[in-house]
């Protein structure tokens, strides 16, 4: 898969238009009545108009974040990727271009979590599926009574020394955390996705 990640050095969208053969059709309505849910014909109809595909300038889930869009590579995805559109776009300085595997966004899975490690106060979480793909980022959360309601960012934890995040381990340092304790619950989000269910430190 190819990620399109939007550069922000242009306002609004951009149309990807050399693609279509990746994209679904348009809801066109069919011949009758308008009012019928049935006079729209479904996706995937031959010879149809296709969907426009856009980059968006930020992502919807998190305005704070470049906007991105996932393409298959199909043939056409593959010929503007080295001569049409996409080329251009990236030419121009409009996108950037990151190659992904479909599992890389897989659902971060969280299998145990360890209190005083490495040391007296962190919280080491082991797992897998924990690093996103950019310009996604991974964020841990860990609420409860002891903790209340605190969202860590990978910039956060790692900037913490010993903090780190892999594909299969976080680590967080104790000051970010300092009032965790058993009965707090931890959730990973990666990719856009949360983990679940939520881990209950022993």
């Amino acid at each position: 898969m190819l990620r399109l990640i939007h550069e922000q050095t242009v306002i609004g969208a951009l149309l990807v238009d050399d693609i279509d053969d990746g994209l679904p059709n348009k809801q066109v309505k069919r011949l009758g009545s308008t009012a019928n849910p049935d006079a729209y014909a479904r996706d995937g109809y031959a010879n149809a108009s296709k969907q426009s595909c856009y980059v968006p300038r930020t992502n919807p889930s998190d305005p704070t974040l470049p906007g991105f869009i996932d393409l298959d590579e199909t043939q056409r995805v593959t010929h503007s990727a080295f001569s049409g559109k996409i080329k251009g776009f990236q030419d121009a300085g409009f996108i950037s271009i990151v190659s992904l595997d479909p599992s890389d966004l897989e659902r971060p899975e969280i299998a145990s979590g360890t209190l005083d490690a490495p040391e007296a106060g962190d919280v080491t979480i082991d797992g897998a599926g924990f690093l996103s793909v950019a310009p996604d980022t991974t964020t841990v959360r860990l609420f409860g009574p002891g903790v209340g309601d605190v969202t860590l960012s990978e910039s956060q934890i790692i900037a913490a020394a010993p903090g780190s995040v892999s594909a299969i381990q976080i680590v967080i340092d104790s000051t970010l955390v300092p009032s965790l304790a058993s009965g707090d619950s931890i959730v990973v989000k990666s990719n856009g996705v949360e983990s679940g269910p939520r881990l209950i430190l022993p």
